[in-house]
């Protein structure tokens, strides 16, 4: 149990290391209350410093009653140092009036750089239409270095840095106007900096989880900009800046798992993608609202859905998972001799489970990594439209190039279509028709294993 001579023990340790601080610095009550911010609980570091001044004011005050003759001098040495809680006393005993010192840490600017901040921030978001927020606050080295230098002098335990303090107080006042502090996912980024004196609010992007079909052709996924312009009038990722007005955003970013070509049409279930919209400063969207803004400023060859907020780690996480999904295609395929349906059911029962070892296509080696891959084809359905002409359902591994598959790509897809067929081969359309995530992937091998099923999947209507 503690006695009470080590409670007085401990007491009369703080106030003289308090003393002994203030003998020699001028500090203000918040940078004094600092340094022994870890000691008792529910006080701000202002109080905490103006409680130790005035113990130690009482101190000298009793000493002086006591007409001990030290304490004046004391008084005149230490008020200056003490501030306005001084200025009483030392105007009674001396009789002119105190002037106090600067505060050796902040210089007597920390108090109002927290107050006006927080007004300064409040007023920004109450602009918005944002619940969550994190503070930061940037205080210039030498004022680090001040109150590091107390900090190692006096072997003091138990303090915390100014910028914890700017951040706590600011927070604790835009909390009052009923936002809430995130530490993982805030919607804006409230920047407290100490000297020259500024406050900057960056509102997070907003990140929805979604998926997208794309109903048309030649209409790339990300917006491609060249020196001549834009490689291609239309993309997915322009269909999602309409977004960025809901928002009141700065623009749109498409985070895609996977992508498919600009003239491969994109159905089933869709692509899952990660939208991203840069400084967005409404974040409470109506999500089915969204998808309708996105199909009306396509025209109607996008369409969207979204399935809630999302996190900066899910779009890593979506971009990891989209190398295991398995996807359905449908290939049109024009031969360059006329096949027939026993020459299909060779094909079918070829690809059955069937390794490829794929170089990087020719088409994409200059963007590309030049490697090779093994692939798996999983599955193929085929149905004959004409004797030079088929139509192919291909379940296969993410990342496998179709359009290869089907021509060979001089050699370097193997093996391919055209190999199995004898024949050349070209894919003149190709659609991805369903994407078969991790816990569906018992459906590779028995996707359209009936022929009549599969003839069945195939009648996809042409653009």
């Amino acid at each position: 149990m503690v006695g009470p001579e080590r409670l007085v023990t401990a007491a009369a340790k703080i106030v003289g290391t308090a003393l002994s601080i203030v003998r020699e610095y001028p500090l203000c009550d918040r940078c004094l209350g600092r340094l022994f911010a870890l000691l008792g609980r529910g006080h701000t570091n202002e109080e905490r410093g103006r409680a130790l001044k005035l113990l130690i004011l009482k101190s000298i005050h009793m000493a002086l009653r006591e007409g001990d003759e030290e304490a004046e001098t004391l008084l005149r040495q230490l008020a200056p140092n003490l501030g306005p809680v001084a200025a009483r006393l030392y105007e009674e005993v001396f009789g002119e009036p105190l002037n106090p010192k600067p505060c050796f840490i902040c210089g007597g600017l920390l108090d109002d750089v927290i107050n006006k901040a927080a007004e300064a921030a409040a007023r920004e978001l109450a602009s918005s239409r944002v619940e969550t927020f994190l503070v930061a606050a940037h205080v210039p080295d030498y004022v680090i270095k001040r109150e590091n230098e107390l900090r190692f002098r006096f072997k003091l335990a138990y303090t915390e840095s100014i910028k914890a303090e700017i951040r706590r107080e600011v927070s604790k006042r835009l909390q009052r106007r009923g936002l809430r502090p995130d530490f993982e996912s805030p919607d804006a980024l409230v920047s407290v900096y100490f000297e020259p004196f500024s406050v900057t609010v960056y509102f997070m992007p907003l990140l929805l989880m979604a998926r997208y079909k794309k109903l048309g052709r030649r209409i790339s996924q990300s917006t491609w900009l060249t020196r001549e312009g834009l490689k291609y009038p239309y993309s997915v990722e322009m269909a999602f800046s309409t977004l960025a007005r809901a928002a009141e955003g700065a623009g749109v970013v498409l985070h895609a798992a996977g992508r498919e070509d600009v003239d491969v049409r994109m159905l089933g279930n869709g692509r899952p993608a990660v939208i991203e919209i840069k400084q967005a400063r409404v974040r409470d969207l109506d999500l089915s609202a969204l998808g309708e803004r996105v199909r009306q400023a396509s025209g109607g060859l996008i369409e969207a859905f979204f399935e809630g907020r999302a996190r900066r780690k899910d779009v890593r996480s979506i971009k990891e998972a989209a190398e295991e999904h398995l996807k359905v295609y449908r290939a049109l395929v024009v031969t360059s001799a006329p096949i027939d349906e026993s020459a299909l059911a060779r094909l079918e029962d070829f690809f059955r489970g069937r390794q490829v070892k794929q170089r990087t296509p020719r088409r994409v080696r200059h963007r590309r990594p030049d490697v090779v891959r093994t692939k798996t084809v999983h599955s193929v359905k085929a149905r004959l439209i004409a004797p030079n002409v088929f139509e192919a359902l291909v379940v296969a591994d993410a990342g496998l190039y179709i359009k290869e598959l089907v021509d060979g790509d001089g050699g370097d897809t193997s093996p391919s279509f055209a190999e199995v067929l004898g024949t050349d081969a070209y894919c003149a359309e190709l659609d991805v028709v369903y994407i078969i995530h991790e816990a569906h992937k018992g459906l590779a091998t028995g996707w359209g294993s009936d022929r009549g099923q599969a003839a069945k999947g195939l009648q996809t209507p042409h653009p």
